[in-house]
């Protein structure tokens, strides 16, 4: 994935996963938001979950990709064994991203960049040991339909990265 430029043409200032909680939703690209939206929608106990399963499906189909629906619910069973008790009103309202958002977020960019370690690594830390190579082909899957759709996912960086300044390989 290509990174950000801002307005003054420089690249954007990296989003730290540690940090996820101070990154807003308006910060993402329409691609990123998607993704953060449908994860929302579908971890969220619903009321009635033939609606919203008929929801998210038309809204993949709307975004061009209808064969990445069935990614998203792997990836979500793979990474949420059990749905988070907030309604989702509750949860798509929120303007601030959580864990999984972020980490699922880092993961897929690196996943397209070809960095397969370094999005098992963000995974590892939201999901199961045992889901990983589900949750990790799932997302793979959304990263690509994203990007044949012209979508961008950006990658994050960890704080610890930033601490000890650039690093010799010797």
């Amino acid at each position: 994935m290509t990174p950000t430029v801002g307005s003054e043409g420089r690249e954007a200032a990296p989003r730290l996963l540690e940090r996820c909680g101070d990154v807003s939703i308006c910060d993402l690209t329409s691609a990123e938001q998607f993704l953060v939206w449908a994860i929302r929608w579908r971890a969220c106990w619903q009321d009635d979950d033939e609606f919203a399963m008929d929801c998210l499906r038309d809204s993949f189909g709307r975004a061009g990709m209808p064969e990445a629906h069935p990614a998203l619910e792997q990836f979500v069973c793979a990474t949420c064994p059990m749905r988070l008790a907030c309604p989702p009103a509750g949860r798509l309202g929120c303007w601030r991203l959580n864990v999984l958002e972020a980490h699922a977020l880092h993961a897929a960019a690196c996943l397209e960049d070809g960095l397969l370690g370094e999005a098992w690594r963000a995974l590892r830390v939201v999901c199961p040991e045992r889901s990983l190579q589900s949750a990790l082909e799932s997302l793979q899957e959304l990263g690509r339909a994203i990007t044949r759709n012209g979508g961008t996912i950006r990658r994050w960086r960890y704080a610890s990265a930033f601490a000890s300044g650039p690093r010799e390989i010797h």
